[in-house]
């Protein structure tokens, strides 16, 4: 109830908010509040960041934290359906915006530009290879250890928020994300290896579609075609034990 004050009662909206309580990638399963969280911040940091979903477990695990824990920013692990619009009403907590791990450039690490420069054309290939389902393919600043992850542009609807309209029976705009790959990744220079070789290998193509299924997972989501992911890891297994 506090949280949906959060959201209804905007005169009041800063004296709530003091209430509210969060676990977070370093409160250790305990409940800290929004004041504890600024008041832990490093002296450079100028955002709260924050992440929603619906399992505490996915979200403290998410490859969208790689980066952010990496450099010991703690994240807020926003797991009530209400938070989505928390996150609306509470833009800002004592001078600190709320910024949302999934979604927009998180300002932590620059891009290689010479990589990006190597991956630009295989880029563009996967996303023809993938546009019915992301609307783009970018090198990643988020990853530090997995090879894919979905994000979203800094105002489009998050993957958590279209998950509960649609539960609702709602009509939702199409809301296709962004697929993030990791450049410094080995698997990437694999696929960029076969890209280079052969542009129409079905191999290729199934290489591309595992980097879509891995990402999905990664923020515990389903795949579309388990069967074939299921299938592309066995004959990965295999080749790995051959």
């Amino acid at each position: 109830m506090l949280k949906v004050g959060v959201q209804t009662d905007f005169e009041n909206k800063t004296r709530i908010a003091d209430l509210l309580r969060y676990k977070t990638t370093k409160s250790g399963g305990k409940w800290r509040s929004l004041k504890e969280y600024v008041d832990a911040m490093a002296p450079d940091q100028k955002e709260i960041y924050y992440i929603t979903g619906e399992n505490l477990s996915a979200l403290i695990n998410s490859p969208l934290l790689e980066q952010l824990k990496s450099k010991d920013i703690e994240v807020l692990l926003m797991t009530d359906p209400i938070d989505e619009w928390v996150t609306q009403a509470l833009t800002e907590y004592d001078g600190k915006k709320l910024k949302s791990a999934e979604k927009g450039d998180l300002d932590l690490d620059k891009v290689d530009e010479d990589k990006k420069g190597k991956y630009e054309t295989l880029f563009k290939h996967i996303r023809a290879q993938l546009e019915d389902t992301i609307k783009e393919v970018r090198p990643s600043t988020r990853l530090t250890d997995s090879v894919a992850c979905l994000s979203g542009d800094t105002y489009d609807m998050s993957g958590y928020m279209e998950k509960i309209l649609k539960a609702a029976g709602q009509t939702t705009p199409e809301n296709k994300r962004v697929l993030e790959l990791n450049m410094a990744h080995p698997v990437m220079e694999k696929v960029h290896a076969m890209f280079e070789a052969d542009k129409e290998d079905a191999k290729l193509k199934e290489y591309i579609h595992l980097l879509l299924d891995l990402a999905v997972i990664g923020e515990g989501g389903k795949v579309d075609d388990p069967s074939r992911f299921s299938r592309l890891v066995g004959n990965l297994m295999a080749g790995v034990q051959g």
